[in-house]
């Protein structure tokens, strides 16, 4: 018999969801059948499987431990590389019970890209076990997730949600037009293109870049809408800081949309300039493109400090 008690992470979600998580080999199914038998039992009474979870609940599984290792994959925590240390506490804009605002550093992944990889996922979820947050039982049905991701060489603004409340919550307004997304980027250039640009939009999902282009009314097209604003000009290596909205939220969007309209981000080894990249001093490790700032309401806007590979090109004192 597996015994689960209910915790603010899995609060709100219904037990039959519950019970598709914890036996995610089986078919749903699996699961009527075990309500019908009243093999599982919601605060030791039969249940239907649509009742709302509460934090204190208890729910029984009444079934053997070879069906358990045969239809359930266990969560467990995850391992952390002591060669990976990802210091999460310092990253840390807003914390509530729900959901972490964080400032990712350049050079970490969002999410994993292979299984042996360490990304801002599992870091959170190893600091959250450290604080008591979760449980490695908690962990069988619910795991913290990030709700938006940056390319590992893009710093800013990363949102998690502990809770399924907070991560239904925060994906729910990144996802919603009321969001608004600000980035700052370092091109090359004088930067003259202030505005609202529209462009065509097309992605090779294969080699992973992005090519935009004019709008042609006769296509069928993908179109994609950014509003860019000039903030400062450094005249000593030709370059402007400039700000970013996103309106819509493509892969790359902005990288390929600054390359198109000729001023590449500095630092871009997909999209960018490499021969003016030399001219700068330090000559930047990688694209230098930030979240700064996401107002996921009135009253709710979080912002990110600029990183110093990024403010010292600028007197932003």
């Amino acid at each position: 018999m597996i015994e689960i008690k209910i915790t603010g992470q899995n609060e709100k979600r219904k037990l039959k969801k519950l019970c598709f998580r914890y036996f995610d080999k089986a078919p749903q199914s699996f699961t009527y059948k075990m309500l019908r038998k009243k093999n599982i039992l919601l605060n030791d009474k039969k249940a239907t499987g649509e009742e709302i979870l509460c934090a204190g609940d208890t729910v029984k599984i009444y079934v053997s431990d070879d069906t358990i290792s045969k239809l359930h994959s266990s969560g467990g925590a995850p391992v952390r590389s002591d060669n990976a240390v990802i210091p999460i506490r310092e990253m840390i804009i807003e914390e509530t019970k729900d959901y972490l605002i964080l400032n990712k550093p350049a050079g970490i992944l969002s999410q994993k890209a292979e299984a042996s990889d360490y990304s801002i996922n599992e870091a959170i979820i190893d600091f959250l076990l450290r604080k008591g947050s979760v449980s490695a039982e908690s962990l069988e049905t619910f795991r913290p997730s990030i709700c938006n991701r940056l390319d590992r060489n893009t710093s800013g603004i990363i949102t998690a949600g502990i809770t399924l409340t907070g991560l239904k919550y925060l994906s729910e307004k990144i996802s919603g037009r009321d969001v608004i997304k600000t980035y700052l980027a370092i091109v090359h250039g004088r930067f003259d293109k202030n505005g609202i640009i529209e462009l065509r939009y097309k992605k090779d999902r294969e080699k992973n870049i992005v090519t935009v282009s004019e709008i042609d009314s006769k296509l069928s097209q993908d179109i994609i809408k950014t509003g860019f604003r000039f903030i400062r000009y450094n005249s000593q290596f030709d370059i402007s800081l400039v700000e970013a909205v996103l309106y819509t939220g493509k892969s790359h969007q902005i990288r390929a949309s600054l390359k198109y309209l000729g001023f590449p981000i500095c630092g871009d080894i997909k999209y960018g300039d490499k021969d003016r990249d030399r001219n700068l001093k330090p000559r930047p490790k990688r694209q230098l493109l930030h979240s700064y700032k996401l107002m996921i309401s009135e009253t709710e806007t979080f912002t990110a400090e600029l990183p110093e590979d990024m403010s010292r090109y600028f007197d932003l004192t």
